[in-house]
């Protein structure tokens, strides 16, 4: 878990308190197998792998880290609440629980910007209709989502090439 959101659930904010389950954070800690990690993170020696990373968000909340799994032909990225689902991909949308709402779209155009669009997958964990989507830039310069999976994630190799 990031260091800066696991601080944050420790002691929230009031705007932030109701997302929080008060005992969870003791209850973590009690299990022995919570890793505390930011960005920065040797995630090769944590995971035993290089094909784990992590880029902080904080645009809709403080210390949110988004993983990134690195296969050979493909690579998948974690929205979470950066990008909750399709209709956010959209640069200009935003949710209202975002804290810095700017920051947040500055944030989506460097993650799309420094991404290979064409082999990254990028999977939303609130969207009730994809699982993940691929991002491209339409005629206008506006990024939008195509390919969109409802169910593809069962089963997926990353180092498979694209459409096996």
């Amino acid at each position: 878990m990031g260091s800066e959101a696991f601080a944050r659930a420790k002691a929230p904010h009031a705007r932030d308190r109701a997302s929080f389950i008060t005992e969870l954070p003791a209850l973590l800690e009690q299990s022995g197998r919570l890793h505390l990690i930011d960005a920065q993170t040797n995630t090769t020696a944590l995971f035993g792998t290089d094909r784990i990373s992590f880029f902080a968000s904080s645009g809709h909340t403080p210390g949110m880290l988004n993983a990134v799994i690195t296969g050979q032909a493909q690579s998948v990225v974690f929205c979470a609440d950066l990008i909750p689902g399709v209709p956010w991909v959209h640069l200009p949308i935003t949710m209202g629980y975002d804290r810095f709402a700017e920051h947040l779209i500055d944030e989506k155009t460097e993650l799309f910007s420094r991404s290979d669009l064409s082999r990254t997958w990028f999977f939303f964990t609130h969207d009730t209709n994809v699982v993940m989507a691929k991002v491209k830039k339409d005629d206008k310069g506006r990024y939008q989502a195509y390919d969109a999976q409802p169910h593809r994630a069962a089963g997926w190799d990353l180092d498979a090439p694209i459409g096996s």
